[in-house]
């Protein structure tokens, strides 16, 4: 593999954009200035090879894409990209925008300006040279990494977290998982959940990992092979339980990502998983709490302590006695341990995807045939998805208004976010005290 020059001859000194400094909570990815000629602020090393590098950029490349040319990219189809791969007309087809829209977003990822190193990349044309340049910045030192929510609605959030936190937090489950031979990921590795498993921990532990997002379920329960850990999320697993019968001996599975529900849990059980255990945490905290027992209530990692419960939900780092918000409503039990009693900013959990009911009725309200919308989570179906219960406008024949409806949304939201049922009435479904209430598919 050829690796520009670059990558171990990072420029100095910060520029003009970087020259005020920020921490790693502090992620807006900046515009790209010409290499600097001093470093800005060296972190901690990591030495990262180039194929873990490259794991990371496949599936950041291909969401950029995505939200650039809303040209989707399968999944199975980014992890084959070779190493070599071109970015231009001849490879992934950017041009000189797409270019700087996705160095700006590996850029935040890796931090790669507080090194100077992000340059380079607008000098480079392929993705192994990227994955160079990242190493190189890597190797230098950078204060930590920045990871995006999912953006189901409106902008991603980006959250900061420490190098030295990461790596505390992988070594934790380097331990937790000593002796596994392989890690098996289906989950992006630019997200914090496949970074750590699917990244770190496998360098802390010297592991191979076998990326494999586009498998089949079948296929990928005849892949698994004793001593792998595979890196799942509770939808991908629940079709694994569903459409395959056993699994070889000594087979370790971790889920994350969204609520693993106790029937999917058992289920993997039963097809002879050795452990399956369920990470409770978020893009904002990283990993908070962990069980493998799905009736059990969550071990704090040990960077955490209790804090509050209730709406004020939070959790205490043990090292700083700062206290961190919680996403969810929590009740803490006497012995630490946590138990998640409800979501705090009314989302709800669509392929392990966060996704906000009420934007996406206030979303359907403004379409023209539409006087009002609701839209609530159908959790009696055997994957939750959203439904919708809408009013037409005055005037508005009903007939054929929810096929109308299901193309307008296809075009404008994201499948988790999609209402897979439209249910059309006189009015929204209430309860006898009038308030809103749900409905069934005969209202």
């Amino acid at each position: 593999m050829s690796i520009p020059a670059q990558a171990d001859r990072l420029p100095h000194g910060p520029s003009p954009q970087q020259s005020g400094g920020a921490g790693p909570e502090d992620c807006r990815p900046p515009a790209i200035p010409e290499p600097p000629a001093e470093p800005l602020r060296p972190g901690l090393p990591l030495d990262l090879p180039l194929d873990a590098i490259a794991r990371m950029l496949r599936p950041l490349l291909a969401q950029e894409i995505a939200a650039a040319t809303g040209r989707r990219i399968d999944p199975a189809e980014a992890e084959a990209w070779p190493e070599d791969m071109p970015l231009g007309e001849a490879g992934l087809g950017l041009d000189s925008l797409g270019v700087i829209a996705c160095a700006a977003a590996v850029d935040r990822l890796f931090r790669l300006h507080e090194t100077g190193a992000e340059g380079w990349l607008l000098m480079e044309r392929r993705l192994d040279a990227w994955a160079g340049i990242v190493a190189g910045a890597l190797r230098h030192g950078v204060s930590g990494l920045c990871f995006a929510s999912s953006g189901s609605t409106g902008a991603p959030r980006i959250a900061g977290h420490a190098m030295a936190t990461l790596l505390d937090e992988a070594a934790f489950w380097a331990g937790h998982f000593a002796g596994r031979r392989r890690v098996v990921l289906t989950v992006p590795a630019h997200h914090i959940y496949g970074c750590l498993f699917g990244v770190l921990m496998p360098h802390a532990f010297g592991l191979p990992v076998l990326a494999r997002r586009g498998a089949t379920p079948a296929r990928l329960a005849a892949l698994l092979r004793p001593g792998d850990l595979l890196v799942g999320f509770p939808t991908g697993l629940a079709l694994m339980a569903a459409h395959a019968a056993t699994v070889a001996p000594d087979i370790r599975v971790v889920s994350s990502t969204a609520p693993l529900p106790v029937a999917t849990a058992r289920a993997l059980r039963n097809m002879g998983f050795a452990e399956v255990l369920e990470v409770y945490g978020s893009s904002e905290t990283a990993g908070i709490g962990w069980r493998n027992d799905p009736a059990a209530s969550f071990r704090l990692l040990p960077r955490w302590r209790p804090g509050r419960g209730g709406e004020g939900a939070s959790l205490v780092e043990a090292a700083t006695g700062a206290e961190v918000p919680l996403p969810d409503r929590v009740q803490w039990l006497p012995d630490g341990r946590l138990r998640p009693v409800g979501r705090k900013d009314q989302a709800v959990q669509v392929g392990g995807v966060n996704v906000f009911p009420g934007r996406i009725a206030a979303l359907l309200a403004g379409h023209p045939e539409v006087a009002e919308a609701v839209v609530r989570l159908d959790a009696t179906l055997a994957e939750p998805r959203l439904k919708a219960f809408v009013v037409p406008a005055a005037g508005v024949d009903a007939a054929g208004l929810p096929q109308r409806l299901a193309a307008w949304c296809a075009a404008r939201l994201s499948a988790p976010e999609r209402p897979v049922r439209f249910d059309v009435g006189e009015s929204l479904p209430r309860g006898e005290m009038g308030k809103a209430a749900d409905w069934s598919a005969a209202a």
